[in-house]
């Protein structure tokens, strides 16, 4: 029997307010953010937003990895520091994690599809440059 969890959470971060949406089915780890203005949301919106607009919402996929049993012992000073780490960072660091990996996919490929127009462009540039030049000593 599959699962699937699903959980909103809406945080303040100056200028706006964002809802990040997490969901979860077997492996798989999806999030979504969305920014839902200056002033603080009504709870009509977010139901508007949860009931009629869920599907128009762009989840960014994340597989988690299945955690595996290890064979070493870990230090407990170590495990101490790990749990220290967790509570201080809060909830949703695997959240903000996974939208700054989205963000990072998105930049690389708008910088990819820049320079790949740019090249186009270039060559383009070249190719009429040298028409003009054809022309020019064809004569009149």
């Amino acid at each position: 029997m599959s699962t699937i969890k699903g959980s909103l959470t809406i945080v303040y971060e100056p200028p706006f307010y964002k809802a990040i949406f997490e969901r979860r089915f077997n492996s798989t780890y999806e999030v979504s953010q969305i920014n839902l203005g200056p002033s603080e949301p009504k709870l009509t919106l977010i139901y508007d937003l949860v009931i009629h607009h869920w599907n128009r919402i762009i989840f960014f996929k994340q597989t988690v990895c299945a955690s595996s049993v290890s064979e070493r012992k870990i230090n407990p000073k170590r495990l101490q520091r790990l749990a220290r780490k967790s509570i201080q960072y809060g909830v949703g660091t695997k959240a903000q994690q996974t939208l700054q990996k989205q963000l990072e996919c998105q930049k690389v490929t708008r910088q990819h599809n820049r320079r790949t127009k740019k090249i186009l462009d270039q060559e383009k540039r070249y190719k009429l440059h040298q028409a003009k030049k054809i022309q020019k000593h064809k004569g009149h």
